[in-house]
């Protein structure tokens, strides 16, 4: 059933979708050292990822103002196009707040803040 609906979610994005459908690059940096004295974190490894998918806004009820601003962007990306997306990744210079999923595991549902 996964298979078939991420097989259909491609074909849209490649077709009907394909005008809304967007690349993005995700930037994740590994902290391996937090130098205390000094305040300032240590970058060890620097990964960069890419894949497509939908940006777009939040509807007016889903913004409170608090967890969901209204500049936010919502993307929606397909699992199977993406590596894994963790909080605190940038994508497109933008700072992923929060990360869920559809109930099928099909796509990622990003919440992403700008700089």
């Amino acid at each position: 059933m996964k298979q078939e609906i991420t097989q259909e979610l491609k074909q849209a994005f490649d077709t009907d979708l394909a005008d809304a459908v967007k690349d993005f690059i995700i930037v994740r940096e590994s902290v391996v050292d937090d130098d205390w004295a000094s305040n300032s974190p240590t970058v060890s490894d620097t990964i960069i990822t890419s894949g497509r998918g939908v940006f777009t806004g939040f509807n007016s009820h889903e913004i409170d103002g608090e967890t969901i601003k209204r500049d936010d962007v919502k993307l929606i990306a397909l699992q199977a196009e993406t590596a894994e997306i963790k909080l605190n990744d940038k994508i497109n210079g933008m700072t992923v707040i929060n990360i869920t999923k559809d109930p099928a595991d099909v796509a990622w549902f990003v919440q992403l803040r700008g700089v």
